[in-house]
């Protein structure tokens, strides 16, 4: 019998919501199966394991963390007019899917990230592009751009990470937008050569 699609996806939301509520460790497949409506059998026949979704959950979202920033960049003048879009674009991006932010910054388990497949750009990928264009034209300082890329992301998850993961620590951000122009704006300088 072949499994249903439907049910797959039924899957893949339950077990996000239930990795980013409970983390990976503590959440079991028969919580992930009864969440989504459907048997331990209809579980496995769609995921040979709970580590197989938990990867397929981390790459999902990475392609969809990438393309989002590179949609936000489409249409910019600039390196840094792009750089910025993309900073925008991370913090609504936390807004919007709150569940895939939490699994993939604080639940997904570390073996989640190894052999991430390279036929896709990833998020680290379209910001070190825009970092490498930007050294060209003089307005992204000089350095390694994937180390560049990576302080401009951390500027920007690191907010969220500390607003969800230690409440009262800093604002919490994912109902309020007031300090987004101030993490923009210390994601730009961690990358800008002015």
């Amino acid at each position: 019998m072949t499994p249903r699609p439907n049910q797959r996806d039924a899957i893949m939301c339950a077990a996000l919501a239930c990795f980013a509520r409970d983390g990976y460790d503590a959440t079991r497949t028969r919580q992930i199966a009864e969440a989504a409506g459907v048997s331990d059998g209809a579980l496995y026949k769609h995921f040979a394991s709970k580590e197989q979704l938990a990867r397929e959950l981390y790459v999902r979202g990475m392609y969809v963390f990438a393309e989002a920033l590179d949609v936000a960049s489409q249409g910019c003048g600039t390196a840094l007019e792009a750089l910025r879009a993309m900073a925008v674009r991370v913090l609504t991006g936390y807004r919007e899917l709150p569940d895939e932010f939490a699994y993939g910054l604080l639940q997904a388990p570390p073996f989640a990230a190894l052999e991430l497949p390279s036929e896709r750009e990833l998020p680290m990928d379209v910001v070190a592009r825009f970092i490498e264009q930007g050294q060209s034209d003089g307005s992204v300082r000089q350095g390694d751009t994937r180390t560049l890329a990576a302080s401009f992301l951390g500027c920007l998850l690191q907010p969220i990470i500390m607003s969800r993961s230690t409440p009262g620590c800093v604002p919490d951000l994912l109902g309020d937008d007031t300090f987004d122009v101030t993490i923009v704006d210390t994601a730009m300088g961690a990358v800008s050569a002015r």
